[in-house]
């Protein structure tokens, strides 16, 4: 699916960047059993950018072993020297490395050869998707992708407090979405009606927050709920009946779905991932006129704190913990609107 590093790519060839070489990430830990729930790794439904002078790469064979350096340096020894000379094979004096995802390829990348820019793009709290050794291990891999970066751009506040202390400049560039969000309604439901739906649509997964999806559905028995989105987590049993599961659909399809809802739900645990983030499916729902059920996670109690829905009544009973965005004129926020300044500023600098 087309996400944030996809539409950085796009502006990146739009702002004055000839080609682009694009390495996908590989596998960074041993599995776990999280990696056997069923659906767990079920292919995302289409809807991928393509473009032109966009060159993609992938790492192959690779044994994730990336949490022992020298271990993981020796088996994929073969694997990792093909890499980096299509790489440098690639690069000129002016070619500057973005780096997505801290690892070891990316490391030795900024160790052993000289780049126009460094730019280290902060998306996650990446240690905390790990867990032991291998978070560990990632924390060291972030700290040095960090020192190496002459840029670290950071998706959330969060984010920004977190690497404020490194010597770089640090620069906030929060998320946005893609123009085809941008929609009038032709009429906006009374929130006060008998028959409401709620509804969400992304990946579910180990932050999505059920105990308080449960509550709401049990506080609005007459509500539908409709999740829709690929299942990488186990869902818990007895369910209530108004919860509705719908199947994946493309990101192209996102906006028709949104106009058959009345109140878009981000319902995520506020743990060590989702505390850095900035979910798109903000940006999605704003741009399409709907109010926002959320709980307090991340970059959503920025965004409550900054508008005027901090003080907008709610028209419903809510969970403890939950911030609701009653409808209002928000300005809507594009990629190419948000990468504008950053390129102007950082990246072609």
């Amino acid at each position: 699916m087309s996400q944030r590093p996809h539409y950085f790519i796009q502006h990146a060839l739009h702002a004055g960047v000839s080609e682009v070489l694009w390495i996908n990430p590989y596998p960074g830990r041993l599995p776990n059993f999280q990696d056997f729930v069923p659906g767990r790794h079920a292919k995302e439904p289409t809807g991928r950018l393509v473009l032109k002078n966009l060159y993609v790469e992938s790492v192959q064979p690779i044994v994730p072993l990336e949490p022992f350096h020298k271990l993981f340096k020796l088996v994929n020894s073969k694997s990792l020297n093909n890499i980096i000379k299509k790489i440098i094979d690639f690069k000129d004096e002016k070619t500057i490395i973005v780096v997505g995802k801290p690892s070891l390829l990316a490391m030795e990348l900024c160790l052993n050869f000289s780049w126009r820019r460094i730019v280290f793009d902060a998306m996650d709290n990446y240690p905390a998707f790990f867990s032991g050794y291998s978070s560990k291990s990632m924390k060291k891999l972030e700290q040095k992708i960090a020192d190496f970066a002459d840029n670290i751009i950071c998706t959330s506040h969060p984010l920004e407090s977190k690497f404020a202390n490194y010597a770089t400049k640090v620069q906030r560039c929060l998320n946005a979405c893609t123009p085809s969000f941008l929609q009038k309604r032709n009429s906006i439901k009374q929130l006060d009606d008998d028959s409401i739906t709620f509804g969400y649509v992304g990946t579910i997964a180990s932050w999505f927050d059920w105990e308080w999806v449960i509550t709401l559905a049990n506080l609005h028995p007459n509500h539908k709920i409709r999740l829709v989105g690929p299942l990488k987590t186990l869902k818990p049993r007895g369910l209530p009946s108004n919860i509705i599961f719908d199947k994946p659909i493309s990101h192209d399809d996102v906006p028709a779905f949104l106009s058959e809802i009345d109140v878009g739900l981000i319902p995520f645990l506020d743990n060590e991932i989702t505390h850095y983030v900035d979910p798109i499916k903000y940006y999605e729902y704003r741009s399409s006129e709907l109010p926002i059920l959320s709980t307090k996670f991340g970059e959503m109690t920025w965004h409550h704190n900054d508008s005027e829905n901090s003080t907008t009544a709610c028209p419903f009973i809510l969970p403890t913990n939950s911030l609701y965005f009653g409808p209002s004129n928000f300005q809507h926020v594009t990629w190419d609107m948000r990468f504008a300044e950053l390129f102007k500023t950082i990246i072609m600098k």
